[in-house]
């Protein structure tokens, strides 16, 4: 379904303003680039380009046959394998976010990885090793390099 640009601008811009609300409560050292600077800026960014969709969608509306305000349903719509496909990317997202806090971001990712993998029809052995070479890269990754505190869940230990 391909929803009117005038509800993806103002989804964009919703979801925008709740990322700078949210973002005004984060810590603010003194001296220093607080937490909330990164996505405030791409709240603000969302906010600002979601209206100028919202914009250009209105103003196109002398031009419209009336679907503004109206989906329209499209042909890959019709396949149930690429319909999964495009749920499992929020879900997937929405799961990360609510189990790595108590599981950790090593069990929570590489299963979900291995379902996206395989939902894209990867074969299953290689869709397990990209997961866990994902999973353990992009962990040490943030966790060494980056020095950002990713959930544990139960490892403990100098690597997370």
């Amino acid at each position: 379904m391909r929803l009117p640009d005038i509800w993806t601008g103002l989804g964009f811009a919703c979801l925008g303003g709740f990322v700078v609300l949210r973002a005004t409560t984060f810590p603010e050292p003194a001296g220093a680039a607080s937490p909330r600077l990164f996505p405030y800026m791409i709240g603000s960014a969302f906010v600002l380009l979601g209206l100028a969709v919202v914009a250009r969608s209105l103003r196109a509306r002398r031009h419209d046959d009336g679907r503004l305000f109206r989906p329209v349903a499209e042909d890959w719509m019709r396949s149930p394998r690429r319909m999964v496909r495009v749920l499992l990317i929020p879900l997937t997202i929405v799961a990360f976010g609510l189990l790595s806090p108590a599981f950790g971001t090593l069990l929570v990712a590489t299963p979900l990885i291995f379902l996206n993998a395989l939902a894209w029809q990867e074969k299953p052995v290689p869709a397990l090793v990209s997961a866990v070479v994902i999973c353990v890269v992009v962990t040490v990754f943030f966790t060494r390099v980056m020095r950002v505190p990713l959930p544990t869940g139960p490892f403990f230990g100098p690597w997370f």
